[in-house]
């Protein structure tokens, strides 16, 4: 939740009826594979998909009663009981000639959820296993991935690679900002697919449970955007398939992907530090099966983006925390309110680096002094009577300072500001950022515009508005370490109060 003393862009207001979310909340799967549920304590099968029709003769009320040794014989079971308790989902191979299901080969995943275990079953054969020049595709983003020195450098890189070892027509990388809104900002596309680069789609679109699942599930598939989903059979208890590859995703989710003549989908979640930073999106203009060694190529290059990422971001995490230590060590060396100030304005140039603004103001009393670039002395004094007069918070950051006070001569220079406010020692310090005209090409399922209500509106028709009046967006990290550096301040302060 964002902190309300955060500026906020005054963006489009979305309505969406139905949030996205990846998977139905029905008890359903997708029929290229098949599910059985098992009671834990026996092994007997209480629940089974109905397209069990297609390999077994009477389907799955044959299978259901049946034990699972009965089915697959004691070599077999023994195997499963090995992974029953183990934490997660866990890859298993059955394989020989059975009564029920002929000499077919099944990819299983089990997991065990309470008193019951899941066993999710694809068909392999050679078409189902990796190539050599997939795995060499595999292998080659791997080290390509290892080479880069920047989050910029890695995200560019990934369309281009799991293009290669997908075969997939589009792959996009969708990156959330601080508020959730989403913005595809690499893309690699096959001839004749539009382009989805440079989109931006509201954070109504995912809602926290769809990036609690995403962060859980890191690979989902549609290799048929026009299934017919397959009921389970069996008891009447509820089941849950959160954490199914097969399950069912959401009728909305469909309804975007047909209605774009997206004929499958594949999606990689990318998490850094625990949270969901984007997604890689793939899509195909006609169905595409997605075996099982894919997504687990797709899994190990997710878990390897995510690692990266979040090193790149302790690493610059680190590096404003050591500057930030190293400009108070300075001011130790000399405890005083004088001295202090002056260091701050010898060490504007760092300060404005750490947290990318653009002038930095310190009104001390009626003293004034700024650098570079920033507000009128007059409208400095005029803002800094007002944080006085009002009950505003002694720190917040804001990127429509507009909204706050009115001044239009701030405007130009300062749109942004992290104001931070020491009343007990008359002092107050301001990082400015710029106006900064931005253009966001939106795109989701239903637009609610200030103006007007767009009904009826394609999932991906885009909608085009121009923001003013703002300043770039603060990141996370820079608020974090305003928070930082405000705290050190008054720490500071107050030490030199008390010698």
């Amino acid at each position: 939740m964002r902190n309300p003393c955060w500026g906020s862009v005054g963006r489009l207001m979305f309505k969406n009826e139905e949030t996205e979310k990846f998977q139905s909340n029905e008890a359903t799967i997708q029929p290229n594979g098949f599910l059985l549920v098992l009671e834990k304590e026996d092994l007997s099968v209480i629940k089974a998909s109905t397209n069990f029709s297609k390999i077994v003769v009477g389907g799955a009320k044959t299978i259901i009663g049946h034990t699972f040794e009965e089915l697959f014989g004691a070599a077999i079971t023994a195997n499963l009981r090995r992974r029953i308790n183990q934490e997660g989902r866990t890859l298993m191979l059955i394989s020989g000639d059975f009564p029920l299901f002929d000499q077919r080969k099944f990819n299983c995943f089990v997991q065990t959820i309470e008193n019951r275990i899941l066993i999710e079953m694809e068909e392999s054969d050679d078409d189902a296993e990796a190539s050599t020049e997939q795995t060499v595709a595999l292998t080659e983003a791997v080290a390509s991935f290892g080479k880069v020195g920047s989050i910029e450098e890695l995200i560019h890189l990934v369309p281009p690679e799991l293009k290669k070892l997908s075969g997939f027509d589009r792959v996009m990388v969708y990156k959330l900002d601080q508020a959730m809104t989403g913005h595809i900002i690499a893309e690699r596309v096959s001839p004749g697919m539009e382009s989805f680069l440079h989109l931006s789609f509201p954070a109504q679109d995912i809602t926290l449970e769809t990036c609690e699942s995403y962060c859980r599930n890191t690979v989902r598939a549609v290799p048929d955007s026009y299934y017919e989903p397959a009921t389970l059979v069996g008891d009447s208890g509820p089941i849950t398939l959160s954490n199914c590859a097969l399950a069912s995703a959401s009728k909305l989710h469909i309804q975007h992907l047909r209605e774009n003549g997206i004929g499958a989908s594949l999606t990689i979640s990318i998490v850094s530090n625990g949270r969901l930073w984007g997604l890689i999106v793939c899509h195909h203009a006609k169905a595409k099966a997605v075996p099982h060694w894919l997504r687990s190529y797709c899994e190990v290059i997710g878990k390897l983006i995510s690692l990266k990422i979040s090193a790149y971001e302790d690493n610059a995490e680190r590096d404003l925390k050591e500057k930030l230590r190293r400009f108070f060590e300075k001011v130790r060396e000399n405890p005083t309110q004088e001295a202090l100030e002056i260091e701050l304005i010898n060490s504007a140039p760092t300060i404005l680096e750490l947290f990318d603004g653009k002038g930095l103001a310190l009104i001390s009393g009626d003293t004034i002094r700024t650098y570079p670039v920033t507000p009128a002395d007059i409208d400095l004094s005029k803002y800094a009577e007002w944080l006085k007069t009002t009950d505003q918070k002694h720190f917040f950051v804001e990127d429509n300072l507009r909204a706050k006070f009115p001044l239009e001569g701030m405007i130009e220079t300062a749109s942004g500001v992290i104001t931070m406010s020491f009343p007990a020692h008359d002092l107050s310090m301001h990082i400015f950022r710029p106006e900064l005209t931005q253009t966001f090409t939106w795109a989701s399922s239903i637009f609610m515009s200030v103006e007007k209500t767009r009904a009826n509106t394609h999932p991906f028709q885009v909608l085009r508005q121009t923001i003013e009046k703002h300043s770039a967006p603060w990141t996370l990290n820079q608020m974090f370490m305003a928070q930082v550096f405000f705290d050190s301040m008054k720490n500071t302060l107050n030490a030199i109060e008390q010698k």
